[in-house]
């Protein structure tokens, strides 16, 4: 049950200065992702595949896997899985990618175009495309049959591709040992070891230097892909004046704003470094030191802003922890915080409510987590919103009526004032920040994290922290 949570009269006094297209016929909610945390951390797969396919039961009628996540994906109109539900049949991919889950724990992550046939949990012939298939120990013996040849798994990972016009296979095995068999004897004819590749031409080994092992996705990879698609989406959008993907330039000292027409500048970078982001490939900043912070102006008065980042914390030094805050404290100026219980706040000089008659519904961001937090602020509405992975945990009404000027502003830090020098710097990374000149609606807000979520796997229900208030 979520919490309800107050600020303290100690902290109070140190806070004066602060449309989406999917191809597949179905949505995936966050109903079926929380089936799935849930599931990968107990025995599942009984309760989901609770009856056992036989001869006598339908095939439409049979779960031998589930739609786990995908990106972008879109099958052939005849072709298309009953929901997110993969029954023995035909599917052919004509693009994206999806990552499926057998009955028996196996998973597959299947990148357009392909072609495939699922016979059981333990069977599947790949016609043409290319797979990465990661089988637990409940799983030996899963295999992918191929022009001429058997790819028997006996618990592992492994890349598999067929070239569509030879029926060519090339195998690449990741970790563990993959067992080739002849397709219509089941003859043993080699065992694939741990980083060896093997290319087979009309059930022949052949020697080959050409598999390259990054081409094969694994399942992280497809939410970079559905990130990215979706991010081209989200350029379009006339209100988005900054948008700073977190991708490392040649000038390492700079964080590139993609809406380069908008009058927001480019992030000067001091002292934040470079690490890695959400998925493989993806960056992010890492602050870890009182000086590091993020430079950029937001020019001009605006009646409404929404200010959304992506963020994983190492810790809570201060009081407050400052996600984006204006150097100064001029009526107007925006500051966007984290307090040391990881609860967001927003606060518009001259305009909010004091931080004492402030409660907080929900739980506070954890450590080591990626988490997506979000301020609106409405001169319109006369009040500020925060969310926390697209729930709305604090609304904080506006004393009276006034412009948003932010001005110069700080990721990551707030630039102290003559006399008054508390440190508000953050200690963990940062990877995207996305600014609208209006206010997000709940419902988009939601939309934004669910398509940058890390992964599937990934929750945004926070476990509830032991604090007193």
């Amino acid at each position: 049950m979520a919490s309800v949570l107050r600020h303290t009269d100690a902290e109070e006094q140190d806070s004066g200065m602060p449309a989406l297209r999917i191809r597949l016929p179905i949505v995936l909610p966050w109903t079926i992702a929380t089936v799935f945390c849930i599931a990968a951390a107990t025995a599942w797969l009984p309760l989901l595949f609770e009856r056992k396919p036989s001869i006598d039961m339908p095939a439409q009628e049979r779960i031998t896997a589930l739609l786990v996540d995908e990106a972008d994906a879109s099958f052939a109109s005849d072709r298309d899985p009953a929901e997110v539900k993969f029954g023995p049949g035909t599917y052919e991919l004509q693009s994206g990618a999806i990552h499926l889950r057998f009955a028996n724990g196996a998973d597959m992550v299947l990148a357009a175009p392909a072609k495939l046939d699922i016979r059981d949990a333990f069977h599947t012939r790949l016609h043409y495309g290319k797979v990465r298939a990661m089988v637990p120990s409940t799983a030996h013996g899963f295999t992918i049959a191929a022009h001429d040849v058997d790819y028997e798994d006996i618990g592992t990972e492994f890349g598999l591709s067929v070239d569509p016009s030879t029926g060519n296979s090339d195998l690449h095995v990741f970790d563990g040992q993959v067992n080739v068999r002849r397709g219509d004897s089941s003859e043993l004819l080699s065992s694939v070891l741990q980083g060896h590749s093997v290319r087979y031409v009309d059930g022949q080994a052949t020697a080959t230097q050409d598999i390259q092992p990054d081409e094969y996705l694994t399942p992280g990879a497809i939410g970079f892909l559905r990130w990215k698609t979706w991010k081209q989406e989200l350029l379009k959008d006339p209100s988005l004046i900054g948008y700073f993907p977190f991708a490392e330039q040649d000038d390492i000292s700079i964080l590139a704003n993609l809406k380069t027409d908008s009058g927001v500048t480019d992030g000067n970078i001091s002292g934040a470094r470079w690490v890695s982001g959400r998925w493989p490939g993806k960056r992010a900043l890492l602050f870890d030191r009182d000086s590091d912070f993020v430079e950029l102006t937001i020019p001009g008065e605006h009646q409404e802003l929404t200010i959304a980042v992506w963020l994983q914390m190492d810790r809570f030094d201060n009081a407050l922890n400052a996600i984006f805050n204006s150097n100064d404290w001029d009526d107007g100026d925006i500051h966007f915080q984290l307090t040391r219980q990881g609860l967001p706040y927003g606060d518009v000089n001259g305009s909010s409510v004091a931080l004492s008659n402030r409660t907080w519904l929900g739980n506070p961001i954890p450590t080591a987590k990626w988490t997506h937090v979000v301020s609106v602020m409405s001169e319109n509405e006369r009040a500020c919103r925060l969310y926390i992975n697209g729930r709305l945990v604090l609304r904080c009404p506006f004393r009276q009526q006034g412009e948003l000027r932010p001005g110069v502003c700080r990721l990551g830090n707030w630039k102290p004032l003559p006399g008054f020098e508390p440190v508000r710097s953050l200690q963990g990374r940062i990877d995207e920040l996305a600014i609208w000149e209006r206010a997000l609606s709940e419902e988009e807000v939601k939309q934004l994290m669910e398509k940058g979520r890390p992964n599937f796997f990934w929750s945004p229900e926070n476990p509830e922290r032991q604090t007193s208030y």
